[in-house]
């Protein structure tokens, strides 16, 4: 064995290739672990349930997928990073684990730095949505309803990509809300549906079946553009604040000392990847969830801009 790794390295010296580019020209010459730190069955699963096949499509290479969720993405994303740097581990990212888990959680079990974006899938949109009965038809009825007593509209956010997007609208509009913490997507629109709590917001790919079938009523979302399956939805954008978005971003990274020349193999057999048409129709089949398809130096831009703004709410999301 000893042998056979010297001679390795002797023809690479020779033909003046690094070892580094050897490996990344066999890249992968064993299967690629995609490292979930999420429960099966979320939109994330599916869709990197998805992407893995179609890498090992591409790639000629194995695929798998690992789910270790657990401490809002925490333990999965440690797992990951405590793996070899060597390109055979990609984790999947949302904002928990580069943006908002250092802000809240005092002990990280991972370091953030160590990541190393390779590619941003989607965008998962998020919508204001009310009763059916409503009194508020418009984003504007529920902030002018803000403005004249404040904290007297509650308003329902689970995780803190949620209370972020909260903060934001709150301090853009200039209002208090009456903040209702929620564990997830179920509990809140239950509690809306009955009128227990006045509006919500909540992750729009679940809402989309209760918005067609009468049992919520959405005021606004949180996209750029409007969402062509509920076209007649109106962004918070149009409602007066050119500057708001809501997306929980969807992605993948590596660890940022694997090998350059492997790392650029990645970003590469990924972006081939993510342009199959299967993956494609499985975003289709996802209401609220927008392809996105970034390499990863425009995903990094991302996630600092995102870091950018929870930085102003820091005391917020921790709780302070």
């Amino acid at each position: 064995m000893k042998k056979s790794w010297i001679a390795a390295l002797l023809c690479c010296a020779v033909v003046g290739v690094s070892p580094a580019w050897a490996q990344a020209d066999d890249y992968p010459s064993r299967p690629v672990k995609f490292l979930l730190p999420l429960g099966p069955g979320s939109g994330g699963d599916i869709n990197t349930r998805v992407l893995a096949d179609a890498f090992s499509k591409v790639s000629g290479g194995t695929a798998i997928v690992e789910n270790r969720p657990g401490a809002s993405m925490a333990l999965g994303t440690a797992v990951a990073l405590n793996s070899p740097a060597d390109g055979y581990t990609i984790v999947v990212m949302s904002p928990s684990a580069p943006v908002l888990n250092p802000l809240v959680m005092k002990d990280l079990p991972y370091d953030p730095a160590l990541l190393k974006p390779v590619l941003h899938l989607t965008n998962n949109v998020g919508v204001l949505v009310t009763a059916p009965n409503s009194p508020f038809n418009s984003l504007k009825d529920v902030l002018d309803a803000a403005r004249k007593k404040p904290q007297s509209i509650s308003i329902g956010v689970y995780g803190n990509t949620y209370r972020l997007g909260k903060e934001v609208l709150a301090k853009a509009a200039g209002v208090e809300f009456n903040d209702i913490p929620y564990k997830g997507f179920g509990p809140t629109v239950t509690d809306v549906i009955g009128g227990t709590t006045d509006v919500a917001l909540v992750d729009l790919g679940g809402a989309v079946p209760l918005i067609q079938s009468g049992k919520i009523k959405a005021l606004a979302v949180g996209s750029n553009e409007r969402v062509p399956v509920v076209a007649d939805i109106p962004t918070v954008r149009e409602s007066g604040f050119p500057d708001y978005n809501l997306y929980i971003f969807v992605g993948y990274a590596i660890h940022k000392d694997t090998p350059e020349p492997i790392a650029q193999k990645i970003e590469s057999l990924l972006q081939k990847a993510a342009h199959d048409p299967a993956v494609a129709k499985a975003l289709e089949n996802q209401p609220g969830t927008l392809f996105v398809g970034d390499d990863g130096k425009a995903f990094a831009e991302t996630i600092e801009k995102e870091k950018a703004r929870a930085k102003e709410f820091t005391s917020v999301l921790s709780g302070g």
